[in-house]
């Protein structure tokens, strides 16, 4: 068996907190690869939270039509301050819960929330261009502080107001622990803690010589390696979509190899297919997923 494993003996870098790394720790393990982490970025609430306290209440209250997810941070985010303001995270029954893509979409729902609404071109634009709108609707909309205004132009554009608030800031690793993001979900992350090797990012500068693959799960991550360990690395990079891989090769990454799917199986997937020479790096993957899709970022 351990002839079919491209992966069996090798080690990949994936720049997270253990907490936020045991599916793809498990993924590669599966797969006989061993995981370093490197936690380099990290989330937590904003240091006034009355904009996003405001939102939730209205929500809670019907306020909106719609409500529009773009990532499991989000929801991470939304749920631990309804926690701290003593209220139960939930959608009321005039109110339609839209998410940008599939890995945001099962974890709602696996917190008992009914997802109305997946676009086929799982990205932000995709879903201003197919959101089905009556016009004059309102969305709440909570974002990373680094989201792009795709959204919030679209949406307004076709007439809904949309109430942009900030949900969670993306700052270097560790976040303070008084803001941090630390709500856990049912599935994909914040469940346990992956037991793996943890560097600190100091090794970087003289350990990548032992990492086959990096694997990057957005561009904010991209940019903070780089400013950390420097654009140099020969090995393969593995990023987790298109907008990552733009922030790649726009940093002059020598290799980079492009999941099609933001999941584990899907990133073990393209490193698998570079290993054996396959032509297209853009694989699909499936199976559950603490590594999904940040918001779309600014640039």
């Amino acid at each position: 068996m351990a002839a079919t494993q491209p992966l069996r003996g090798r080690a990949a870098l994936l720049l997270r907190a253990p907490d936020r790394a045991a599916s793809t720790v498990d993924e590669l393990a599966a797969r006989g690869a061993r995981t370093v982490l490197c936690p380099l970025i990290d989330f937590e609430l904003p240091a006034d939270t009355s904009a996003l306290d405001a939102g939730l209440r209205r929500l809670l209250d019907g306020g909106y039509d719609w409500m529009v997810l773009t990532s499991i941070t989000t929801i991470r985010a939304l749920k631990q301050r309804c926690e701290a303001l003593g209220l139960e995270f939930s959608i009321p029954g005039g109110t339609s819960l839209a998410a940008v893509g599939e890995a945001s979409a099962r974890v709602a729902r696996t917190e008992g929330l009914s997802v109305d609404f997946v676009p086929e071109d799982k990205s932000a634009a995709g879903l201003v261009a197919e959101l089905p709108l009556e016009g004059g609707e309102r969305a709440f909309l909570p974002q990373a502080d680094i989201a792009a205004d795709t959204l919030e132009a679209g949406l307004s554009g076709r007439g809904v107001r949309a109430d942009v608030v900030m949900a969670y800031r993306t700052v270097d690793a560790p976040a303070d622990p008084g803001r941090r993001l630390t709500a856990t979900l049912a599935v994909g992350t914040g469940t346990r803690p992956a037991d793996a090797e943890t560097w600190g990012p100091e090794r970087l500068a003289h350990g990548l010589e032992q990492i086959d693959a990096v694997l990057f799960t957005s561009p904010s991550i991209v940019r903070r390696f780089a400013d950390v360990a420097g654009t140099g690395y020969g090995g393969l990079a593995v990023a987790i979509g298109e907008s990552t891989r733009a922030e790649l090769e726009e940093l002059g990454f020598a290799r980079i190899a492009t999941s099609g799917e933001p999941t584990p199986a899907a990133m073990a997937d393209v490193w698998e297919a570079d290993l054996v020479g396959a032509p297209d790096h853009r694989i699909h993957g499936s199976g559950t997923d603490e590594t999904v899709r940040e918001p779309e970022e600014k640039r």
